[in-house]
């Protein structure tokens, strides 16, 4: 391939060379794209779980081990490019052409076992931009030989001197395992336990609050923490409000000195911001209820929304004017976002087969967990709706059987998860949201019936 590349310049045509470079170098980028992206994109779509990470990264190590020995590759693609087309097309083409067969990592000679491992890995990562990285990082990887050795003409390094193509396999196989590590640490990032047992967080700013259970409220500020007087506390703005039985005290953040104190019978979660305060009570006579106060006079009360047995109303998040909350019923669950100001509402987000729980707000983003009959998620997106990302995924709460009877026809059967889950007792459930950090609530299943909250802190992408 060196040759092909290099053949513009025995012409003496730089300008020539430069061309079929570009043109072998699109063709690869483009021929990685497109095969690795595919396996993104399915990926994306099946979800897979951590059994079949592990048997990725399993599958990685082999390959290291094996490039790194200079073993053979099997299996091994008995496949050249072919010779023809450099005859019958003109060269810019036909490079291009060989870049992209040879971005694939499918269809011709396999030069590194490591290309091998790099498929499962697209796989098991279960988004597109990874996996696109990984096409365009092995796409560079084949380039960047060929176009070097055949700038400086050295046509037959790596035919000539097999210690070249070791060298490059030990190379692949080092970029794999910085690769794994960066994976592993990036997971063992992603999900670090802020506290436990701890839960129902609320965030603003650097700073976090959460409830925990038989105890009460806490702050942590800089790094130091410090328990409330009071229990289930929200932060926001400058203000932070817990409450002590019906109780409710709206505080200085900075001095926790009281500036509203209020008796609100049946209170059970507050969100508060410098303007609002923001709570759902539960009471015999009405249901559950989510109500809204200015700060500026706590007489005044508007109800947002209401709810009576078996519908539920879940905990709202407040970001300037806008409350958000879900409502779950017997045919679906949906988010509500309420604009104060105005009194419009909108249905964020809605499903009839999945659970859409205790959304957080902040400016344009919106969080939430959506339990499904096939994982549980922890999803953040715009607002408005658009591209979501997955921050953290459990398994269902239930598995699924085989669809059919053991020895007889698959036929008919209807499957709702494209792979079996294996069911987990754990429940992701409250959130909130910061400016890097994401934080949900993982209730743990206890002897007795009761459960156990861990508050996690999620990193997420800022863009």
């Amino acid at each position: 391939m060196v040759g092909t590349v290099s053949a513009a310049r025995r012409l003496g045509r730089r300008r020539a060379l430069a061309a079929s470079e570009t043109a072998f170098a699109g063709g690869l980028a483009l021929g990685g794209a497109i095969v690795f992206g595919a396996l993104g994109m399915v990926g994306a779509t099946l979800q897979p779980g951590r059994t079949a990470v592990a048997l990725a990264v399993a599958v990685a190590l082999a390959a290291v081990a094996i490039d790194a020995a200079g073993r053979r590759v099997r299996p091994q693609i008995r496949f050249q490019v072919p010779e023809s087309w450099r005859r019958t097309m003109p060269l810019p083409r036909a490079l291009f052409l060989y870049g992209l067969l040879l971005g694939t990592g499918l269809t011709t000679y396999v030069p590194a076992a490591t290309a091998w491992a790099l498929l499962p890995l697209a796989l098991v990562l279960g988004d597109l931009t990874g996996p696109l990285a990984i096409g365009l990082s092995f796409a560079a990887g084949r380039a960047l030989p060929v176009l070097i050795l055949a700038w400086h003409g050295e046509e037959t390094v790596l035919a000539e001197r097999p210690q070249g193509l070791r060298a490059l396999r030990a190379l692949a196989a080092l970029s794999l395992v910085l690769g794994l590590a960066a994976l592993v640490v990036g997971e063992a990032r992603a999900a670090t336990t802020v506290a436990t047992p701890a839960g129902d967080p609320s965030a603003t700013g650097s700073e976090l609050a959460w409830q925990r259970p038989g105890l009460g409220g806490f702050l942590s500020r800089n790094g130091q923490v410090a328990q409330l007087p009071g229990t289930h506390p929200a932060i926001g703005g400058a203000l932070a409000a817990w409450y002590v039985g019906s109780n409710v005290t709206v505080a200085s953040r900075d001095t926790l000195t009281p500036v509203v104190q209020l008796e609100l019978p049946g209170v059970q979660t507050l969100a508060v911001s410098d303007t609002w305060l923001v709570e759902r009570v539960e009471r015999f006579d009405t249901g559950t209820q989510i109500l809204v106060q200015p700060l500026a006079d706590t007489s005044k009360s508007t109800l947002v929304a209401s709810a009576k047995h078996p519908g539920e109303l879940g905990r709202p998040s407040l970001s300037g004017d806008i409350v958000v909350f879900h409502r779950a019923t017997a045919k679906g669950s949906w988010i509500t976002a309420y604009n104060i100001a105005t009194g419009a509402r909108s249905k964020l987000r809605t499903s009839d087969d999945a659970q859409l729980l205790n959304p957080s707000v902040l400016g344009g983003k919106l969080l939430y967990v959506r339990q499904s009959r096939c994982a549980q998620e922890l999803r953040v997106g715009p607002v408005g709706g658009g591209k979501e990302r997955v921050l953290y995924r459990l398994p269902p709460l239930a598995g699924q059987d085989r669809g059919h009877e053991r020895g007889h026809t698959g036929q008919g059967e209807h499957l709702p998860c494209p792979h079996r889950p294996h069911p987990t007792t754990k429940i992701l459930w409250t959130t909130a949201l910061a400016a890097g950090s994401a934080y949900v609530t993982v209730l743990r299943p206890v002897r007795g019936g009761g459960t156990v909250p861990t508050l996690l802190q999620i990193a997420r992408p800022t863009h």
